[in-house]
């Protein structure tokens, strides 16, 4: 199996290109093979929804253009889901959003879910989470307030910030699980600690991934017919 990771944003090194792909390669099933890729044109980061369209036009190119190269499926590297549907309408392998696939995990976890975003506006995580008809289980939407590019710089500050703000999520939302709506959080779930359950949206991305073919299921196009020829 072999899956192909598009990384949305422009700019990223060769060796955070490299920990991301090692990331995903421990946790994925054995005989998977993921590929990380980055965008060479659009945004360098997504903290809106310009810049998460315009990313978006862009990974859909790089799924055309790796298409007939033996991708079993695409994911986008960004929990905005970029691309996602776009991909979809052009491309007969899955095409698997981190945000639908966390968001999912966390609705099978409890009676209610809280997304953990960073600079992003509340209400555009809303509608995101409205859109995949599960907005009667979102408890809250919690932001950090520190931008995406600075996730990674002090780790530990950013911990401590997501323990905020997963406490507000359980004692003031109460939340069963939370979702990590960031892929510049990958990895970060697993060294939380938290009292409920905390969703990598890339970890969950892969195994949606690897489930999805495994079982041999696609898009069907009556969902997301190619778009008629002009």
């Amino acid at each position: 199996m072999k899956i192909g990771v598009i990384i949305a944003n422009v700019g990223m090194t060769h060796a955070a290109l490299e920990a991301r792909r090692a990331f995903l390669m421990a946790r994925a099933r054995p005989g998977t093979q993921v590929e990380v890729l980055c965008n060479t044109e659009g945004p360098a980061s997504m903290e809106s929804v310009f810049e998460s369209e315009e990313a978006s036009t862009q990974i859909v190119r790089h799924m055309l253009r790796l298409q007939g190269q033996g991708y079993d499926a695409f994911i986008p590297w960004c929990a905005g889901d970029p691309g996602v549907i776009a991909g979809r309408e052009r491309v007969d392998v899955p095409v698997v959003g981190p945000m639908q696939s966390a968001c999912a995990l966390a609705n099978l976890l409890g009676y209610s879910f809280s997304v953990v975003s960073p600079n992003t506006d509340p209400r555009v995580v809303r509608a995101r989470v409205r859109a995949m008809g599960l907005e009667g289980q979102l408890a809250s939407a919690r932001i950090l307030r520190k931008p995406v590019l600075e996730l990674r710089a002090d780790l530990d500050a950013t911990r401590t910030l997501i323990r905020a703000e997963i406490a507000k999520c359980v004692e003031e939302d109460r939340a069963d699980a939370v979702v990590l709506a960031c892929m510049a959080l990958y990895g970060l779930s697993e060294t939380l600690a938290a009292p409920v359950p905390v969703i990598d949206p890339a970890t969950a991305a892969l195994h949606m991934a690897e489930t999805m073919v495994a079982m041999g299921l696609t898009h069907g196009r009556s969902a997301y017919p190619f778009p008629k020829e002009t």
